[in-house]
Parts: C-alpha cells; structure tokens; sequence
C-alpha cells in the first residue's frame, strides 16, 4: 500500500511552527513497511484543504491527515474531511462527555466552541486521545479510500498513530513485511569523500538500499532494509554494515542515536578515565557537550577568553592548559583547544596516561552574508566537530590517526 501525509495549519506554512510531524510519521511509517510517496502541507482554508485531501486520494491508498481538528474557527479538518468524503458530520455525545471530563480533570472551565470537537463525519472510526481534547477519527469508504485524521499536537499525534493508526492499517491492508533503517555516521570528513568510497554500494544496491546525507555533524549513511519481519530486515543491513565500515576503517564514529560527544564519553568510561576541558574559542561549547552527554567521565572544564592566549607557542600553551585543567579537577585526561583574538589557526592538545597529542586546526571564518551571531554559533559547532573528532579517533584503537 502506499500513503500520503496531508499536514494542515497556516504556522507552518509561515515558518512560526516546525513540522516535527512528518518526520516522526515517516519514521513510524517505515517501521511498520509502509510506503509513503508524498507530503503537502496546506494552510487554513477549506478550498485548498479540500483540494489536496481530493488529490492526495487519488494517487494514494490512504491519507493521514495531521492538524485543524481543533475547537476554533480555522479548525477545518473534519469539516473538510466530510465534504470530500461524502459524508454528514454527527455529534457523538460520547465525545463531548469525555472532552468535557478532561477539562474537570484539569480544573478548567470548557467553552461552548469545544462542542465542534464531539463531531465526526458520518460512519467514522474515532480515535481516542488520551493526551488532549480534539479526537481523532478514520473515514474508510470503499469508494473515496481511506483518511485518518489526528491532531497536530506531536505527543496526541504519535500515540494516536502508533496505538491505534497503525494497527489499523496493518489489518485494513493485511500487511506483515517491515521497513528498517541504520544510520552511520562519519565526522570531519566530506561527502563527495564518503561516496567515492561507498558510491557503488549507494548505484547497486537494491535491498538493502545505501543513501548519503550531509549534516552539520556528520556524513549519515543510510542503509535500508525490507524484510518479511523487523529480524529478518535488520539482518540484511547486519550483512551490509561490515562492507561499509571496511571501506571506511576507522571512520565511522557511531550509529543510529550516537553523538561525537556520547561516543567519546563511552571510549574514556570504557578505560576508568576521566576528562576535563580547557578552551578559549569555543567558548565553553566542548564542556556543554560532554557534560551533557550523561557520564561520569567529564571532571571539569576551564573557559578562558581569547585574549588571554598569545599568538606565539599555541601548542606550547595549549599543553600548559591541559596540564592545569587536569591538575585542577585531578582527572586523568584533559583536552584543551585555544586560539589567541582573530587568529585563523587554533591549537589542540589530548593528555592522557598513555602520551600526549598536539595538533594545530583552521578556525572557521564567518561567512559575510550570515548574520554574525549565527554565523559564530555554527562555527563553534563546526570546530567542537573537528576537536572531538580528533580526539574519538586517538581513544579508538581502530580509527585512522588524525
């Protein structure tokens, strides 16, 4: 079968709400081996609502409808729904019973517009929503096809479609194969790198599938699977995984949920070794991050501003303040990263028991037609980046020396 997102609210279409929704719809989607072959998103208006749910029909096997089912004026979905479906809208007191019980539960007082939400389209299959007021509801006619509609309030929205979409559509179109997907991720490295060493694998293969993405922290590479059940779609990326990683030795930092600083955390737990951080360009952005990496390897970190480094000697000086930033918390490694005022090269050092490494890296220059403050945010993002990817491949035995 295949599907089709409709996601309706004009704020998206402003820019004044990010969709998180197709992201999470795609994803449990996918899980469940269902196709979905497009998204649109429309704003607040009956014409083009009513417009797109009709197209959408038409080259799909069912919508799932996100959003407007609201109590309020340009809450259209439902209203919408049952024009294009043929159908009456019906009160279900049932419906306005349990909308008028959440708001005694939370002590509120319900307004007569909440009474919308208790209508349905005629012959619909309402969803419970057990995390707000506005119900959700499927129209299956055998003749129009199918909608689920769910409101756009992304925790109703996933347990609805999870709990009871989802299920619905595995038995409407007896489906039992599965979709799965792994993500590996690759750190300081380009992307037309990453594909000229995995590009043929990305051309050639059909199940699993190979895709690359480019992101601000990392090269992800894709591998999706189809497989009978989750185990046996999982196997098959099992069997792809070791090919990837072979002509990328060493590079892969992680998969999946993994992050630079989760990874390197895990290096330095791994050996009973504790980290703290000296930095002066970063502006305290490596300490944010291994601090909230959850472990209980980072000591400390010391934040110093730039003009307090000289120009001369940086990795003459980044090593004092390693060895300070250790000494200070009396941790068994430390990672200091410094750069004197408008420097355009910066010096890092890695202490631990084993040696000590130094190196020298660019700082990123801040691209003119980018708003500074955002330009200075990314470009302390870029460089934590290329720190604690430097300093992942010294801790793992495996990767290339940087």
């Amino acid at each position: 079968m295949e599907t089709e997102l409709l996601i309706v609210g004009t704020e998206l279409l402003l820019g004044q709400t990010v969709d998180t929704n197709t992201a999470l719809m795609g994803r449990v989607l996918a899980e469940n081996g269902i196709d979905l072959r497009q998204k649109t998103t429309v704003g607040d208006n009956r014409d083009r609502i009513c417009r797109a749910l009709t197209d959408a029909l038409a080259r799909a096997d069912a919508v799932l409808v996100s959003g407007a089912l609201g109590p309020t004026e340009d809450d259209l979905t439902r209203e919408c729904v049952a024009a294009v479906m043929g159908r009456s809208l019906v009160f279900q007191q049932a419906l306005l019973d349990r909308i008028a019980a959440r708001f005694a539960a939370f002590r509120r007082s319900m307004t007569d517009n909440n009474r919308k939400q208790a209508y349905v389209p005629d012959g619909a299959v309402v969803l419970e929503n057990r995390n707000g007021t506005a119900p959700g509801f499927i129209v299956d006619d055998p003749g129009r096809g199918l909608v689920a509609c769910m409101p756009g309030v992304p925790l109703e929205l996933e347990a609805m479609l999870v709990a009871q979409v989802v299920p619905y559509l595995r038995t409407r179109f007896a489906l039992t194969g599965a979709i799965h997907s792994r993500v590996l991720k690759v750190c300081d490295m380009g992307e037309s790198a990453v594909d000229a060493a995995i590009g043929d694998l990305v051309r050639s293969q059909q199940n699993p599938t190979v895709g690359l993405l480019a992101s601000p922290e990392a090269v992800c590479i894709r591998i999706t699977a189809k497989g009978d059940t989750d185990g046996k779609a999982q196997a098959l990326i099992d069997g792809l995984e070791p090919t990837i990683r072979a002509r990328l030795p060493g590079l892969v930092m992680g998969a999946d949920a993994d992050t630079l600083e989760t990874v390197v955390m895990a290096l330095l737990e791994a050996r009973g070794w504790t980290l703290a951080t000296a930095e002066t360009v970063t502006a305290g952005a490596l300490a944010q991050r291994l601090a909230g990496a959850g472990r209980g390897s980072f000591a400390g970190g010391i934040i110093l501003p730039p003009r307090n480094i000289g120009a001369d000697d940086l990795p003459g000086q980044a090593d004092t303040l390693a060895k300070r930033a250790r000494d200070q918390y009396g941790a068994d490694c430390a990672l200091a990263f410094l750069a004197a005022p408008d420097a355009q090269n910066g010096a890092g050092c890695l202490l631990t028991p084993q040696g000590l490494t130094t190196w020298q890296d660019a700082i990123p220059a801040i691209p003119y037609a980018e708003p500074p403050g955002l330009s200075v945010q990314r470009n302390r993002s870029r460089l934590c980046v290329k720190i604690l990817e430097r300093v992942r491949r010294c801790l793992a035995p495996s990767s290339p020396t940087a």
